[in-house]
C-alpha cells in the first residue's frame, strides 16, 4: 500500500484513463538508488518505446560500470550517455558521475548534453538540471520519478514537470532506503502519485508505450 499521510501529500489516486502513454521516464535517487534501479528497471518490457533516463548520484567513472551492470539486467539496452548523443527509444540511460546531464534540441531529435560540473553545484548528476530539460521538451509526456535519497536534488525537478502537465510518482517510506528526496516533494505536495518500488515498477510498464 502506499503512504501518502505526510503534510502536503496528494492523495494516491490513479491517473485518468484517457491521457496518452509517457514518451519519457526520467528518474532521480541518491543513497539506496542501485540496488532499487536494479530491482525496477528490469521489470520493463522489452516492447517499450519509451526512453528511460536515470540522474544517479554516482562518482565520475562508477556510473559506466552500473550501466553496464543494468544493460545485463534488463531487457531494454542501458548506456552511459556522451555529449551530443542523440534520445533512442526503448533505451535506458544513466547519466554520468560527477557530470551534468540535460537534454535539448538538435534537429532532426533531441540531444543529450553533458558537461563538467560547476563548483557551486552540489549534485552530479543533478535530477533537477535533468527533469528541468526533459520538462521543457516533452511537457505533458514526461513521467518523472523521485526515489530513495538524502537532500532536497529532484525537488525542483518535480515542480517543473508539474508545471507543464507531466506525471509525477515518489517512492513511499515503507520502500525507500533513504526518504530525503521523496519526503521533500511529497511534502510540498509534488507527487501525484505515492508508491512503494515495486508498484512504481508496474505503474512505469503500464504507462510506456508498446
Amino acid at each position: 500500500m502506499s503512504d501518502s499521510r505526510l503534510p502536503g501529500a496528494v492523495p494516491d489516486r490513479p491517473p485518468a484513463p484517457d491521457r496518452r502513454p509517457v514518451a519519457l521516464i526520467v528518474i532521480g535517487c541518491s543513497a539506496g538508488g542501485p540496488p532499487a534501479l536494479q530491482e525496477i528497471l528490469p521489470l520493463l518490457p522489452r516492447a517499450t518505446t519509451t526512453a528511460v533516463v536515470v540522474a544517479q548520484h554516482m562518482p565520475q567513472r562508477f556510473t559506466s560500470l552500473f550501466a553496464e551492470r543494468l544493460d545485463r539486467l534488463c531487457a531494454l539496452p542501458v548506456s552511459e550517455p556522451q555529449d551530443g548523443d542523440r534520445l533512442a527509444p526503448g533505451r535506458i540511460y544513466i547519466a554520468a558521475g560527477g557530470r551534468q546531464t540535460t537534454l535539448g534540441k538538435l534537429a532532426p531529435g533531441i540531444v543529450f548534453r553533458v558537461r563538467p560540473r560547476d563548483a557551486a553545484e552540489r549534485y552530479a548528476p543533478s535530477a533537477d538540471l535533468l527533469m528541468a530539460s526533459v520538462a521543457d521538451l516533452f511537457g505533458p509526456r514526461v513521467l518523472a520519478v523521485l526515489m530513495t535519497g538524502m537532500g532536497g536534488d529532484g525537488v525542483a525537478g518535480l515542480r517543473a514537470v508539474k508545471e507543464r502537465r507531466g506525471r509525477t510518482i515518489a517512492e513511499s517510506e515503507e520502500t525507500a532506503a533513504v526518504f530525503g528526496m521523496p519526503r521533500g516533494a511529497i511534502r510540498a505536495g509534488l507527487a501525484d502519485r505515492v508508491l512503494p518500488r515495486r508498484e512504481i515498477a508496474l505503474e512505469m510498464a503500464r504507462l510506456c508505450r508498446r
